[in-house]
């Protein structure tokens, strides 16, 4: 255990097909080029951090995953050293969700991801906060089809939050997710008394956010906000921008 506990949440580069709201494709890898670039830079970051994550968690999405190879792998970890959060998966409405000819999200498995080359994956982690698939028996906080935007920020993300920093017990961590994950996730950690006092805003592509807290401290800083010094070109300047409908500015 660290004197002061350190969360890195990450938002992945540039992906090979855009995601378009109500037209998809959900679940695009990264760009061959562009993506990979992005990624590489997004785990040079990560790693020379003063208190580099110990843990990585990450969303089963492809684009996700690829972002969390790399930056294990750049902290000096491979196999067994990614663990899929289903809590961590992209926000499950419809509009990031349902393409227009009714086709769904199809959510693969772990090992689905496995045998797909993503041999960095830990099989034996299991979800701390698993999708309901049937929407009629959803547990409190469970990710389902279809999620309200309130839903997800006083439910789901504070459950996989708390859940997350439990089975941390204390170590530096790194969440690769989703803008909207990690913006309610973020909203969380941040505790401003209301979504309009908060400093959470647009997250442009690659940035950064840091949480920190002193050891047997419930209180957690703000110390770096979707930062993209890192990333290169004009992506330094944090393009393709995305929030959740109240955290816009």
């Amino acid at each position: 255990m660290t004197a002061k506990q350190h969360v890195y949440f990450v938002r992945y580069g540039l992906t090979k097909y855009p995601l378009v709201e109500n037209e998809g494709p959900y679940d695009s890898p990264l760009h061959p080029i562009h993506g990979y670039e992005h990624g590489l830079a997004i785990s040079r970051k990560i790693a020379s951090m003063p208190c580099p994550p110990e843990v990585v968690y990450s969303s089963s999405l492809h684009r996700s995953l690829s972002t969390s190879q790399m930056i294990v792998h750049a902290i000096g970890k491979t196999k067994n050293s990614i663990l899929v959060e289903d809590g961590l998966v992209e926000w499950l409405t419809s509009s990031l969700t349902v393409q227009p000819d009714g086709t769904r999200l199809q959510i693969r498995s772990v090992q689905d991801r496995i045998d797909m080359t993503f041999d960095e994956i830990d099989p034996s982690y299991k979800s701390v906060n698993p999708i309901a698939w049937d929407p009629n028996n959803v547990p409190d906080g469970a990710p389902y089809f279809f999620e309200s935007e309130e839903y997800l920020i006083e439910k789901r993300t504070k459950v996989t939050m708390k859940k997350i920093l439990e089975h941390a017990n204390g170590k530096n961590i790194c969440i690769v997710s989703h803008v909207p994950c990690a913006q309610a996730m973020a909203l969380y950690l941040e505790g401003a008394p209301s979504i309009e006092e908060s400093k959470i805003g647009p997250w442009p592509l690659g940035g950064i956010t840091m949480f920190t807290r002193e050891e047997g401290s419930e209180k957690w800083n703000l110390d770096m906000y979707a930062d993209t010094s890192h990333m290169p070109g004009e992506y330094k300047n944090g393009l393709k921008e995305w929030s959740l409908p109240s955290l816009t500015k």
